[in-house]
């Protein structure tokens, strides 16, 4: 029950009624209050209890921990140009906060905390965590070296951590490019020395896994320059072993690749930037994988995947595992095998 809720059941006495000292409120009122004010405490004990049945304590403790947020100042000389759902007014202090964590080591320190951060991109639930290790266990063996390499790239970001047993504490959102990694192998065998493109790399958690799980011959990153800056610096600073190349996302050059990925990004650009590389990249490529979600195509006027299957040639569409948002699917090509 809400206050206003509650204040509407209540008597409240006219002034004549208070000179004369009567008022039916009175013993009435404070028991409704009463019976309110438990009502809300017993909700919110059973809620807690709920958490601490589906996720045990520890882990219900992180998740009442994970609430704490904190925020970034706009900074107007990053630029916002509205070429895409993070490049846009709705997000404006996304590319602050990339910029800001490039450049000062105290935020850098707690970037992946940031509630603009987790809006973008750091949002992967446990649930959706306990989902993707299901993923990877039906695609290859868990290894130890997944673990170690999953808490190497948590040190930095201060992210938000949960415990999977057994298999270890580390953030949902690096067992997605686990997942992810598990999948480009699925559908095009070992990219063992293949030139990768990834169409928005954030901080560069997938390419950081990708390298370190895979001998890649290059691999060409393009994003928003502040992002970009943050990206090379979580790369730099992990001693991700690559050849690495940085390239302005809105402005994407003409470049050939064995492999294009990017989880999300490309569906978020507008339908004119899209154009550029559908054109310039994606066709350019004899491989691809594209993980696609319908904002753009909602708010921006973006293609849908069944406008992209018609562009890019032996082409599917596959169903995202986990769904992790309504319509979301996976269009991955491959040349054709006679």
């Amino acid at each position: 029950m809400s206050f206003r809720e509650l204040k509407a059941q209540i008597y409240w006495p006219t002034t004549d009624q208070k000179v004369r000292g009567s008022n039916p409120c009175g013993r009435t009122c404070l028991i409704k209050i009463h019976v309110a004010l438990g009502m809300k405490l017993r909700n919110k004990i059973y809620s807690l209890f709920l958490l601490f049945m589906r996720h045990g304590p520890i882990n219900s403790i992180l998740l009442i921990k994970s609430k704490k947020r904190f925020e970034v100042e706009l900074d107007d000389k990053y630029t916002i140009n509205e070429t895409s759902i993070t490049d846009s007014k709705a997000h404006n202090t996304y590319l602050t906060l990339c910029g800001l964590a490039a450049s000062d080591d105290k935020v850098f320190k707690k970037f992946r905390s940031a509630k603009m951060m987790i809006q973008v991109l750091d949002h992967v639930s446990i649930e959706q965590g306990k989902e993707y290790i299901s993923e990877i266990l039906k695609l290859t063996k868990w290894d130890t070296n997944f673990t170690k390499i999953i808490e190497k790239l948590d040190e930095y970001g201060k992210p938000n951590k949960f415990y999977f047993k057994p298999y270890g504490k580390f953030s949902p959102t690096l067992l997605r490019y686990l997942k992810v990694n598990f999948d480009l192998i699925k559908y095009f065998g070992p990219i063992e020395g293949y030139n990768v493109t990834e169409i928005g790399g954030g901080f560069g958690g997938q390419a950081s896994v990708i390298n370190l799980l895979n001998s890649i011959s290059s691999y060409t990153l393009y994003d928003l320059l502040p992002v970009l800056d943050l990206t090379k610096k979580f790369i730099e600073l992990n001693k991700i072993p690559g050849n690495f190349t940085f390239n302005d996302g809105i402005d994407p050059k003409i470049i050939k690749s064995d492999l294009i990925i990017s989880n999300y990004a490309f569906s978020e650009l507008s339908r004119s930037i899209q154009d550029e590389y559908i054109n310039n990249i994606i066709l350019n490529s004899s491989r691809g994988y594209i993980t696609w979600n319908p904002l753009s195509w909602r708010d921006l006027g973006g293609y849908q995947p069944a406008e992209l299957i018609k562009f890019i040639p032996n082409s599917q569409i596959f169903p995202e595992k986990p769904l992790t948002y309504k319509g979301n699917v996976i269009i991955v090509w491959k040349p054709v095998v006679s």
